[in-house]
């Protein structure tokens, strides 16, 4: 059956390949030397296509100060590799919207692909160097092949319930076809000759293959298949259950942790409006989309729960009332030595943890990433020449920017994370979970953000600037202590100050070397 489906799919029956504007636009993307006159050509063909192009140009995904006003401002605005995308995805998304099926929800079939092309860009914007233009086009086109088999044999579904399940379209495919529409899909977008990487990224969409996850490609099918499983989530209101195993596998495949995935899909729901304006289409109920945000915030408080429960289970100081039964005790009494603690651990001038907690939550989460093989890294912060201020402005001014600096890092830090004052004008920063790219994304944010604070001193707003070292723990190139990353981290700073040398107090804070 499978081999009469690929001959009617390469003969386009009932199933028409992309349009002659869109194999245009395949053939640009795959040229190295397209520029915007050659792109803006080709658009232009196409009043409605270059209407909605414009649209997006001027939408607030991609809001700037001065609105495009014509096609080749918007090309500007988007670039090209994201224009000749989203082309791309208008084109294919015209072509099929308007086919009828026996057993395929086609209005539901695009809001899913819409909805997972959204969410697998927002996992993407997270990996350092991931190509986010790409990735979006392949999950809009992860599911192409359901409507291939649709179209090829319109009865292949018609047992499916209406509302059947993303699994549940694998699982009916793999029984009488021996494959998945994942795979089948991949082989399909090959025939209309789309770039070799997207289409690997959408034959692994279903289970990226774990030794291939760190690749490129299997970086873009990681997200695709968070994607979709956001997706699948937002449109069927997913339970606690499903966002725990969407938390699970965003923090096993990119190191996204839990708080992240929570933050990730509140964007996703805050920008549906602009996304179906964009798309002409209705995604999802308001009342739906409250619900959503809802669990996403209830999965957060609930690490947030977990976290604070391993601290209190670290603390030791809680005295047991005389006559009290395990466990008891007296409510103020626990209240005033939980903030004692809390007072204990934190460094006075900027709120931060101080290095004593540093130490003990360090040698927990190295235990931890020991004890369930998941990565952990740390950032070694430390301004430069950051005595000069002192003897140039006074302590006053110096504690001042101690203080601002500390609300910058916190700013960029994750809720999860551990900011600790290490000393001085020296802070480090241990990210749980995280490794290559998502670690080096965080510390190329913590730069950019360090570098855009100004501090008012002397009657100027000066940009203090900072090195940054990097260490990692992982599975595959695992340290022996918890202290070895304290070493590789600050060995990473040392380079990264040799490497960059002097420069002037206002210049931009300096890059990551890791250790």
């Amino acid at each position: 059956m499978l081999d009469h489906l690929k001959s009617k799919l390469k003969a386009s029956v009932n199933f028409p390949s992309p349009p002659a504007i869109a194999q245009q636009i395949i053939a640009l993307a795959r040229d190295p030397h397209i520029d915007i006159p050659q792109v803006a050509a080709v658009i232009s063909r196409d009043s409605v296509l270059a209407a909605k192009l414009l649209r997006v140009a001027n939408s607030a995904l991609y809001s700037r100060q001065r609105k495009s006003t014509n096609l080749r401002q918007a090309l500007v605005v988007l670039g090209l590799q994201g224009a000749t995308t989203m082309a791309l995805g208008f084109c294919l998304i015209g072509t099929y919207a308007g086919l009828k099926s026996n057993g395929v929800n086609y209005e539901r079939y695009w809001r899913r692909a819409i909805l997972s092309s959204s969410a697998a860009k927002r996992f993407a914007g997270l990996q350092n160097g991931s190509d986010v233009d790409e990735i979006f086009l392949a999950a809009l086109l992860q599911d192409i092949a359901i409507l291939g088999i649709d179209r090829a044999a319109p009865d292949f579904y018609r047992d499916l319930p209406k509302m059947a399940s993303h699994k549940e379209f694998a699982a009916l495919e793999s029984s009488r076809l021996e494959i998945d529409h994942a795979e089948l899909g991949a082989w399909l977008l090959e025939y209309w000759k789309l770039p070799a990487q997207l289409c690997r990224a959408v034959a692994w969409s279903h289970a990226p293959p774990e030794a291939e996850r760190s690749s490129p490609t299997g970086i873009a099918a990681c997200c695709v298949a968070l994607g979709s499983e956001c997706a699948e989530i937002l449109l069927t209101a997913g339970t606690a259950e499903d966002f725990a195993g969407l938390a699970g596998h965003a923090q096993q495949w990119l190191g996204v942790d839990a708080a992240g995935v929570a933050e990730l899909m509140e964007r996703i729901v805050a920008e549906l409006p602009e996304i179906e304006r964009l798309f002409a289409t209705k995604l999802l109920h308001p009342d739906a989309a409250r619900a959503i945000v809802e669990q996403a915030r209830e999965l957060l408080i609930v690490r947030k729960q977990q976290v604070l429960l391993e601290e209190r289970l670290l603390n030791e100081t809680e005295p047991q009332l005389e006559g009290a039964t395990p466990g008891e005790v007296d409510p103020k009494l626990e209240e005033r030595t939980i903030e004692s603690a809390e007072a204990q651990r934190r460094d006075p001038l900027t709120g931060l943890y101080n290095r004593g907690y540093l130490d003990l939550t360090l040698r927990r989460e190295f235990q931890a990433a020991i004890k369930a093989r998941w990565p952990l890294s740390l950032v070694f912060v430390d301004l430069d020449r950051f005595e000069q201020i002192h003897e140039t402005y006074g302590r006053a001014a110096g504690d001042s920017v101690i203080v601002t600096i500390a609300k910058t890092i916190l700013s960029v830090a994750r809720d999860t994370d551990c900011v600790a004052r290490y000393g001085g004008e020296e802070f480090v920063i241990v990210l749980p979970g995280l490794q290559s790219p998502g670690a080096d994304t965080f510390c190329a944010r913590l730069i950019a953000r360090l570098s855009d604070t100004l501090h008012p001193l002397g009657g100027a707003m000066i940009a203090v600037t900072a090195s940054v070292g990097l260490a990692t723990h992982t599975p595959g190139k695992p340290l022996q202590r918890a202290s070895d990353l304290i070493d590789a981290a600050q060995r990473a700073l040392t380079v990264a100050k040799n490497a960059d040398g002097e420069r002037p107090a206002q210049q931009a804070a300096r890059g990551t070397t890791r250790g």
